[in-house]
């Protein structure tokens, strides 16, 4: 009959509605794998005064894969620059990375994240600078990330 598919062997009826649906099903999860639109900005702060937020990357109780995430220092001056990274961890937020920087020796461009990491609560991004003359300059941001 038109419209009708079985399964070899098992004689089982499949309409065409089934396995369009299906299809469908299979397309949707496909499409995660192309991963998220690339995202990049910029914000400024005053950097100086205190740690700043940079950008915060994902959502809460949602997994994604980070693939990469630089953030560029080229307009800064500090000798120190730091930057730190925050999760929650049990449902508070802790500080997961820390390093710091020399904005005149050091590559503008930093890759913070180089390689997959799996990420399931809001990953807060922040930067310090020890020298004034940063407030108020731009830091740039990029990150890619894929929905899980």
């Amino acid at each position: 009959m038109p419209g009708e598919f079985y399964v070899e062997g098992k004689q089982e009826k499949l309409s065409l509605q089934g396995i369009l649906a299906r299809l469908d099903e299979i397309e949707a999860k496909l499409d995660k794998l192309a991963g998220e639109e690339p995202v990049t900005d910029s914000v400024t702060a005053d950097w100086n005064t205190a740690e700043s937020d940079v950008v915060s990357v994902g959502a809460a109780d949602t997994r994604y894969k980070l693939h990469s995430l630089l953030i560029s220092i080229h307009n800064l001056a500090g000798t120190v620059i730091t930057v730190r990274m925050y999760m929650p961890v049990n449902g508070n937020e802790r500080k997961v990375y820390e390093q710091t920087f020399n904005a005149a020796a050091d590559p503008a461009g930093l890759w913070l994240v180089n390689g997959t990491i799996g990420i399931h609560q809001v990953l807060r991004v922040t930067l310090e600078s020890d020298n004034a003359a940063d407030n108020g300059k731009e830091v740039d941001y990029d990150f890619m990330l894929e929905a899980m």
